[in-house]
């Protein structure tokens, strides 16, 4: 390593990593109920659902053995759509677990190996990142959505792509 490149990774290591650490609350709110149903977005998502389906189930003119058909189907994507939507809303996208930062902040070696977050003051690990609506390290943070008003991260990502899945689905059906 040259000069420049040691001066930066010694300027980005704290001088007394914090052994304190506690995981962060959201700063949305507590992440719970209220915090979703007071948001805007989470009423749109609502109304966009309740604007497809009016049309599709109450305005329908035929009555067919076929339309019963594709009703069931409809109700069946609208259903998981609604589903993976309120996991994806409710669900934790994850945080740096307090035993990780410190085992990292005791070892130098370990240390090295990562990077320190100047906004929150913690090593992060691999692939994790600040968000700053939320201000905490999200494991493995994709972006924060308005619409599911929550950060997209590790463990509920696979929420939101299945609520973008069935939310293509159900509005082409």
């Amino acid at each position: 390593m040259d000069e420049i490149e040691l001066a930066r990774l010694a300027s980005a290591q704290p001088a007394q990593p914090r052994l304190d650490y506690d995981p962060a609350p959201c700063a949305c709110a507590p992440c719970s109920a209220y915090r979703a149903c007071v948001s805007p977005m989470f009423l749109v998502v609502w109304g966009i659902v309740a604007v497809n389906y009016l049309p599709y189930v109450v305005w329908y003119p035929l009555r067919t053995a076929s339309w019963s058909c594709c009703i069931v189907v409809f109700h069946a994507l609208v259903g998981l759509l609604l589903a993976s939507y309120l996991m994806t809303v409710f669900t934790d996208p994850g945080t740096v677990p307090p035993e990780w930062h410190r085992a990292v902040a005791a070892d130098r070696r370990l240390a090295a190996d990562h990077r320190y977050c100047t906004k929150s003051g913690l090593y992060r690990p691999l692939r994790s990142h600040y968000c700053s609506v939320t201000r905490r390290v999200v494991l493995n943070l994709d972006h924060f959505c308005p619409w599911v008003v929550n950060a997209v991260g590790f463990y509920n990502r696979k929420f939101f792509v299945l609520f973008l899945l069935y939310t293509l689905l159900s509005c082409s059906w």
